[in-house]
Formats: structure tokens, sequence, C-alpha cells
């Protein structure tokens, strides 16, 4: 059995309290993992040219507030 597997079969098994709380966590880590690969790419630069094409769109008037 794969450790995939092991996870999703004691997951299952979880009662709805314990379930709720991997929920919250799990989201928490997804969205911590997230960040740090969004900061590691800005770093890296490799955004910038989305953040030119932004810049260049504003400057054009193609952008209308929210």
């Amino acid at each position: 059995m794969s450790t995939v597997q092991e996870i999703e079969s004691a997951i299952e098994r979880l009662d709805d309290r314990s379930l709720g709380q991997l929920s919250g966590w799990f989201e928490d880590y997804l969205a911590e993992k997230w960040e740090r690969r969004f900061a590691a790419d800005a770093d890296a630069g490799k955004l910038d040219q989305l953040g030119a094409a932004a810049d260049r769109a504003f400057e054009q008037g193609k952008c209308r507030p929210l």
C-alpha cells in the first residue's frame, strides 16, 4: 500500500470533528506553500513580464477601477 493510500484510508476513518480540523490545517498548509512558491517566483523575476504587461495596459488606459 502506498503512503497516499494509507493517508486516504486514515482520513476515511476520521470523525467529523477531526476531519474539520484536518481540513483547516490542510487549507492553511496549501496556502502557505502557494505563498512561498509565489514569493520565490517573484524573487527569481518570473513575474516581471506579467507586471510589465499590466503596467503597459494601465498606461494605455485599458484598466478600469474596481
